[in-house]
Parts: C-alpha cells; structure tokens; sequence
C-alpha cells in the first residue's frame, strides 16, 4: 500500500515492508530546525585551540559541554528538542518541538545524550502542519509526548553522509519511549476526527542508520563492570563506570561486516556500551550514563578519539605543535631571530641559513621524537637522549633478542654502574595504566632470577598523552598516587618523556657537569628532574618585575652565589649580589629568613610558587 500526497517535496520513509511518501513540510525546515547558533547555553569567550574537527554537542548537560570548550575544541551545542507532559488520556495529539542545530551537515564528530532530564509542560511552539495536511501524531496514554523522532528523521540523512566519511559519534544511551506515533490527516474543526492513519514505527534512535538495527532493551541498574581494557577507549569507559548507571541494555544489529565489540556489561553479561569504531570508515561509541561527563567528554576528546580517528584531528598530529616557540629547539629559535634581520640583505644568506636550519633538525629532531613517538621510534630517541646525558653503556635489548630470535622484554640496560638499570618505555595517548607503569619492575625480576644477583633495578620511561602538546599535559601527576606508592616500595623509578626533554635542554644551557644529572635515573618514585648541585631553598612567595621575595626553607644563602629558578620548560641562573632580610641588607640569609632578592631585567616573568635552588659548587 502507498500513501500519496498531493505536494511536490517529498522523501521517502520505509516503514515494514513499503515506503510512505512522506511530505518535507512535515518537519517545518526553516521554523523547526535553526540554522543559528542555539541559545541553550551562554558561554564566556574561550580560547579555540582546535579549529578541526567540528563538533557538535546535542542535549549534553551545561557543565561536559563547557568542559569540552573550555578544552579548546569548535564546540557547537543544540538540542533533538524537549519531551512534554500532556494530560494521559487514550487519544492523539500533534508532536511539536523545536530543534536547534547549527551547521549540523558539516559536524565531524556528534555527542547525542539520549537520557531525558526533565519534561517541559507542555509543548514548544504551535502544531506544524494545518489541518487536512499530513503530521506526525503521538498517542498520549503514557502522559508524555517525545518531539525528537521528527528531529531524527530530518538529520539522519546528513548523519549517516557524516558517518561515511569518517565521523565519529557519541551516544548516551536510554530505553525507547515506547510512545506510539502515527501519520495521519485531522479533519478541519475542534472535535476533527483523524484520517488516512498509517504506523510510524520510529523513535529518537533513528537518527543514524548505524543504530537503526539495534535492539535496545528496557533496563536498569548500576552494576556494570568493564569487558575490554586493552584499548585506550576500553580503558576510558572502565574507568568512568563507577557512579554512573544504565538505562537499557543493547543488542547490536549487523548492518556492516564489522561486528560491534563490547566494552561494558551488568552483572548477567548483557551489553551496556558498545562501540564500533571503523577509522576513516566512520565510528559510532555507545554508552550508559556516566555520572561524570565533563571528565569523560575532555579525556575522550584529549586522549581516545585522536587514536581512533587521527584524520580527525590535524592539529593533534604528529610534531606539528613542535614548532611552536615554546617547544622549538633553541639553536633554530636563534636562527629565526637571525634570519629575520638579514632577509632584507640578501636572499642567498636566507637560504644558507635554511640549510643550517635543516641541519639542526637531522641532528636533534630526536628531542621532538621525545614528546610524539611511540614503539621503536620513541626507544631510539631515549637512547640518544641517555647517550647525551653521559651514560656511555645503553644496551637496546630489542635488537639484542631479535638477534637471538627470543621474545622482547624491556626496551634498554643501563650498565654504566651498579646496580643495572632496567629501562621500559612506552608511548600512549592517555594516561599510563599500572601494567604500563610498572612493567619495568617486572623484568628486573626477571633478569634478578637469570643473572642470580639483586644489584637489578627498573626504570619505567612514559610519553603520555603524547598527542598533547606537554605544556598542554598533566605533567603535575602523570602517575596515581598508587603508582608512585607501589613504585617506591619496589625501588622503581617512574619518568615522563617531558623530563627527559627538560633535562636535555638544561643541561645544554647551562653545560652541567652530567656527574650531577646521572644519579637522578637510579631514584625510585616518581623522579624529581633536578640536578644534584642544585639544592632547593624555597619557594617565591612574592614576585615583583625586578626582584622577589623567597622564604628560606633549607640551608643558607650567601652573596656572590649563583641561584636557579624553575620556569615551566628551563631554569634561569643568576648571581646574588645583593639580600634584604627584614628592610636590612645582610651578607647571609639562614632558615626562616624573608630574604629579598634582585631578578634581572630582561630576564623571564617570575611568578609565586616558583621553586628556588642554590647553586653548589662543592659537591
């Protein structure tokens, strides 16, 4: 059977086994479906690191939208429209709703939270479509009337291009409404009756092809438990369960050859999250309802979607924010500055120090390697690095073991000195997990039992959201607390790859002697990247333009002695030629002084909190 109407837009539905000719007024393009940014949230000016990919957030809560914003993406935020209570009776009402979508068919990835917060009293806006005309009709034996499968119907033919082409998108998952909806013609007048009614066997999750097939199942719980951890999304979800509840359960269909894999299940095994995640073939991610969702959101969109789909995110890619000055290698900084002042004098100077340039990255590249690698690329950079540090016996064990045709265990020796330090490293885009953290420990072990000597200790070596850029990363706590707990009562050493692209670039600038920055690799817990002859005194508690205010918290501080202060990336050296304690000018400060210190001009904005080393020269 089909149902024609007498009108010239149209689309096309199936629905069982035929197609009804569905009418495009039916959805109201330009009253329903706003093409202008929504005014669902009001948001303070932020700043938009990463113009790609384009995002679009749909009935997520305020504060995850603000967080993914904060965070620097191109966030735009709307709304399938809000459900509405009507008086529960065994009749049928017209479905209205507003729905805000800005720019929705150029979206690159899609966040849909399905989970209903609150129904409105009643609906939003007028009835879309005169009487005698095809509409969309709910019945209103449940009390509420649900506007979004009218929403989903419109943008699902954008949504699965969208998906083709690579997006990605996000789903809260929660049960169907189970609200019946018919098509059908009111005949004019109050006490019309309806006609021409056929089935509209659609709801809210038909936004999207890939989820058409899905069987989702009424039901609810909290107790959900993770079902694959290996990857970085697995791990994601594991650990955003606890708090968080499921509002159904889901059988996935088999649209595509692609099976969809399980990441969490309830106490029986039935699926709570599913994903199916395809690269530049599209990914879709189910999930429950996670209680934190900023936490979630910012993580997925810093950590997990930029492994899954890297097409995605340009400006994430490998080294491309390397060349930014703060992380640039200071040698090619200097020819910048160089370049600049002789591009007037002659072209062919230009292109001499071009090439010097290019030099310098074949020589040192390998300090950006540091920040982006992974695998074998990332173990060859932190040999270098080791190499330039002053060791002078780092065994690649790999090679090694790929020689003999033996299994691989850790990465590098250090046998420079007793004991034998046992190196593994490792490159992930999120934040190390214990396996990750203290593998290093495990094949000291190893090496303790076949070499029948304990002089064994491990050194774990973490390139951690390395699609961030470092300054970008939490650097502060890169490892649990139990991590640093558990490393310390195994004497293992816990490292970023951050610190060791520190200390490359302090030691070059200020030539130390490496007999001061070696015993660092032979600490356990979480390593303190400080040379030996610098020795802390305290803190800034008071910073001007040219002088500071620092409470001595150890040892003494005389004139004439050299003093650090750490910055974000480097130290900055200077003498003491002058201290103030209590309004008079003294030779020494001891512990409990106020001293007051002089700051260069010229030299880098101090800020409070910053630590403060005294120099020794008689270590």
């Amino acid at each position: 059977m089909q149902y024609w109407l007498s009108i010239q837009s149209i689309i096309y539905l199936p629905l069982k086994s035929h197609f009804i000719k569905l009418p495009m007024a039916l959805f109201d393009k330009k009253a329903k479906v706003s093409s202008k940014t929504p005014s669902l949230i009001e948001l303070p000016p932020i700043v938009l690191k990463y113009p790609k990919p384009k995002v679009m957030l749909l009935d997520v809560p305020a504060p995850a939208s603000q967080a993914v914003i904060e965070a620097g993406f191109n966030v735009s935020t709307g709304t399938f429209g809000t459900p509405y209570r009507v008086q529960k009776e065994d009749t049928y009402l017209p479905v209205i709703g507003q729905a805000e979508l800005p720019n929705y068919m150029e979206q690159e990835i899609i966040v849909v939270d399905l989970h209903i917060e609150k129904f409105a009293d009643g609906p939003d806006g007028l009835k879309h479509r005169p009487d005698g005309e095809e509409d969309l009709w709910a019945k209103c034996d449940r009390g509420v009337i649900d506007p979004r499968p009218r929403t989903a119907l419109r943008v699902c033919e954008s949504f699965n291009r969208i998906l083709s082409s690579g997006g990605v998108f996000v789903v809260f998952a929660d049960a169907r409404t189970g609200i019946e909806l018919i098509l059908a013609r009111k005949q004019s007048g109050q006490y019309g009756r309806l006609y021409n009614q056929h089935d509209f066997n659609r709801d809210v999750w038909f936004f999207l092809d890939e989820l058409s097939d899905m069987t989702v199942i009424d039901n609810v719980g909290h107790e959900m438990r993770s079902t694959e951890n290996k990857s970085p999304l697995g791990r994601l979800v594991a650990e955003h369960l606890a708090g968080g509840e499921f509002l159904c359960t889901l059988e996935g269909g088999y649209r595509h050859e692609d099976e969809w894999v399980t990441l969490a299940e309830n106490k029986f095994g039935d699926a709570v999250s599913v994903c199916r995640c395809r690269g530049q073939k599209g990914s879709v991610i189910v999930l429950p309802l996670i209680s934190d969702k900023s936490s979630f959101l910012t993580k997925l969109f810093a950590n997990v979607l930029p492994e899954i789909a890297p097409h995605l995110f340009p400006d994430l890619e490998r080294g491309k924010w390397t060349h930014r000055p703060e992380y640039e290698l200071t040698r090619i900084t200097d020819l910048r500055k160089e370049q600049t002042e002789v591009e007037q004098r002659a072209k062919s100077e230009i292109a001499a120090l071009e090439i010097e340039i290019q030099k310098e990255r074949t020589t040192n590249g390998w300090l950006h390697d540091l920040l982006t690698g992974t695998d074998a690329g990332l173990v060859k950079a932190v040999k270098m690095t080791l190499s330039v540090l002053g060791f002078s016996k780092v065994v690649d064990v790999d090679e090694e073991r790929d020689r003999e045709g033996k299994s691989r265990r850790e990465d590098l020796q250090i046998e420079d000195k007793s004991p034998t330090l046992i190196v593994d490293i490792k490159g992930i885009g999120g934040f190390p997990s214990d396996e990750d953290a203290l593998q290093a420990d495990k094949h000291a072990a190893i090496r303790m039992r076949e070499q029948e000597r304990t002089n064994i200790i491990g050194l774990s070596i973490i390139n951690h959201q390395r699609h961030l850029p470092p300054l970008e990363r939490e650097n502060t706590l890169p490892f649990r607390q139990e991590l640093i707990d558990a490393a310390e009562e195994r004497s293992l050493g816990l490292m970023t790859t951050w610190d060791l692209y520190r200390l490359v670039r302090n030691s070059r600038k200020f030539a130390w002697n490496l007999d001061y920055v070696k015993p660092l690799f032979y600490k356990k817990g979480r390593i303190d990247v400080v040379p030996e002859h610098y020795q802390f005194i305290g803190k800034i508690a008071k910073a001007w333009t040219d002088k500071f205010g620092v409470v001595i918290e150890h040892g003494e501080l005389g004139i004439g002695e050299i003093i650090a202060v750490e910055f974000l990336i480097e130290f900055e050296e200077v003498r003491v030629d002058s201290i103030r304690v209590n309004d008079q000018n003294v030779k020494k400060a001891k512990i409990g002084d106020p001293a007051g210190l002089l700051w260069p001009s010229g030299a880098p904005k101090l800020r409070e909190g910053m630590r403060v080393f005294r120099i020794s020269t008689h270590l």
